[in-house]
């Protein structure tokens, strides 16, 4: 970009944070906690959506690397065991478009059931792939079954369940 162009973008930006800071005393709203609110709950819940989908992504990591370390022959056969991780992602989905029409409401119980749930759901996936992965290098050993390795995974989801079913029945 030459130099005339960044001082055009420079200016641009200058211009587009004045009017966001201006348009709001220009129109006479003063922030209050009931403005706020909804704000905080909606950061709050992209907070806990962001937190359930990483820690999806480092249990997969920790199963996956384990699936890789078996070879070619065993990985689909035990592919299902390091998929497990994914499932606390799907539930942070889940919890965000539960509380869709509440942020409005109900801002604080929306943000409270956000963060509780967020951090359940990152060391809930975490562990579950390490659980996993344990299953999986058995496996590959010969000391374990599949199904044995799916109900030790299962263990760890089974709190993840709790806290989506206590998330979504929380008033």
């Amino acid at each position: 970009m030459s130099k005339e162009g960044k001082w055009v973008m420079g200016v641009l930006m200058v211009f587009l944070v004045a009017v966001g800071f201006v348009s709001p005393a220009a129109a006479g709203t003063v922030p209050t906690p009931e403005n706020w609110a909804p704000l905080v709950a909606k950061i709050i819940m992209g907070l806990s959506l962001s937190l359930g989908l990483a820690g999806s992504a480092v249990g997969l990591s920790v199963s996956f690397s384990a699936l890789l370390g078996g070879g070619e022959g065993n990985y689909y056969k035990n592919i299902v065991v390091a998929m497990m991780p994914s499932s606390q992602g799907i539930y942070s989905i889940v919890v965000l478009f539960s509380n869709m029409d509440n942020f409005n409401t109900d801002p604080y119980t929306v943000a409270g059931r956000a963060a509780i749930f967020g951090i359940t759901m990152f060391f809930s996936a975490w562990f579950q792939g390490i659980v996993c992965a344990a299953g999986i290098r058995n496996i590959l050993d010969g000391k374990n079954t599949i199904a044995n390795a799916l109900v030790a995974g299962a263990m760890t989801e089974t709190y993840a369940v709790f806290a989506l079913v206590m998330t979504i029945i929380m008033k």
